[in-house]
């Protein structure tokens, strides 16, 4: 079935090219077309409800909202949202859009609030911290490798550190004491410490060092990304090596380096589901596999799987703790893994290459973001069907983010 059930926010010329994630998100990765404008959007924990999916798109200058009761999702609960920052990289600039009134926050008169914030060059990818308080923008332009830090309560940026290898994301500590920033070109993860927004040390891969003697690791071999399992056990899979930088964030400790697939994108072991055991999949573009870290005391790789060459999200679900669904672009498919036995059980034809998704914060849906098919697919996570599809959403939607879900970009 076919479903057009949206409202469509405009944006003037500004939002050129759009990605709405809880974990911020760009588009300037090498499979997606030069969209320059809008590269991100990040929610405030603030107050609202949890009854809209985002959807965005690159030609249309919109952010396209469905109501999740379509999708027959539970909407019972309150989510903490109520501001969307949308991260501009052509202008350098944060968007604040007011979520209740679906409009830029200038246009209220009784806003204090600004709603255009400036910050480094060539921001893409957006983090919020545990809190919500603060919004972490990656500068990623070369030669400035800095995080812009955003105060949600004030939105004003408070600091512009400097000292990256071209930030790709940052990730928080389990206390929030912490953020953890991937160098996207290094061989290196730097810790920040949000108290005083400072580089308060780095952890670079076994036989590397950090600054002042970083070995760099161009043409984005270095880490994508570097996600924080249950435990506190942060992954960060670095493309050049085919190795798992694994760290204790508790314990602020290494532990074993892991050896997956060549060219490996990122360790995907970060949700917001608490039923899960620690099974970690990490695409590798290099050699087309997939593998399956079994988490734990000890880490280990447990199989290998056949994968894609452009694999570039995972996703799970509190229904379906044992499964695993990866996004393969070039195969225009879904992967459904098993991830206690470590094998493909499943494929899902979604009739176009896929980019990314969100689950929904019940587990109950996969919402995917077909980019070539101009569409958005809805997955039943316990039948692996297709139960809705979202057609014309915009020429080349890239991203999906719904309230309190699993929310990722590449």
């Amino acid at each position: 079935m076919r479903e057009t059930n949206r409202t469509s926010i405009r944006i003037g010329a500004l939002l050129v090219a759009s990605a709405l994630v809880a974990a911020g998100c760009g588009t300037d990765g090498p499979s997606g077309p030069d969209t320059g404008g809008v590269l991100g959007v990040h929610m405030a924990e603030l107050s609202s409800d949890f009854t809209k999916v985002y959807l965005t798109s690159s030609d249309k200058n919109e952010i396209v909202v469905v109501d999740a009761r379509t999708l027959g999702s539970d909407v019972s609960q309150e989510a903490l949202v109520n501001r969307a920052y949308i991260v501009s990289r052509d202008s350098g600039e944060v968007d604040v859009i007011d979520l209740r009134t679906l409009e830029l926050v200038s246009r209220r008169s009784d806003y204090p609030i600004q709603s255009r914030i400036a910050v480094g060059a060539h921001p893409t990818h957006a983090s919020m911290s545990r809190d919500g308080r603060l919004l972490a923008v990656m500068d990623e332009e070369e030669g400035s490798g800095a995080v812009s830090f955003i105060d949600t309560t004030r939105d004003i940026e408070v600091k512009r550190l400097s000292g990256f290898y071209t930030p790709h994301f940052m990730r928080f500590s389990p206390d929030g004491r912490y953020g953890y920033v991937a160098n996207i070109n290094a061989h290196h993860l730097t810790r920040v410490d949000l108290t005083t927004l400072e580089i308060e040390s780095h952890i670079p891969l076994d036989g590397f060092q950090g600054p002042p003697n970083a070995t760099e690791a161009p043409d984005e071999g270095g880490f994508g990304d570097a996600q924080i399992d249950a435990s506190g056990t942060l992954y960060a899979a670095h493309g050049a090596t085919g190795r798992v930088l694994v760290y204790d964030t508790v314990a602020k400790q290494k532990r074993p380096e892991l050896t997956v697939g060549a060219r490996p994108w990122i360790a995907f072991a970060e949700h917001p589901f608490t039923n899960l055991p620690l099974r970690h999949l990490v695409p590798n573009f290099g050699d087309r596999t997939v593998s399956l870290i079994n988490g734990g005391a000890v880490a280990s790789v447990v199989a290998s799987l056949p994968g894609d060459e452009e694999a570039y999200g995972v996703n799970f679900s509190s229904r379906t703790p044992n499964k695993a669904f990866v996004m393969n672009r070039i195969r225009q498919d879904v992967a459904v893994v098993d991830t206690t036995n470590g094998q493909i059980t499943a494929r899902i034809p979604v009739g176009g290459n896929t980019e990314t998704a969100a689950t929904t914060a019940d587990g109950k849906w996969i919402v995917a973001a077909v980019s070539g098919a101009n569409r958005v697919v809805v997955i039943d996570v316990e039948t692996n069907a297709i139960v809705k599809t979202f057609d014309n959403v915009g020429n080349y939607p890239w991203s999906v983010t719904i309230p309190l879900g699993q929310n990722y970009c590449h």
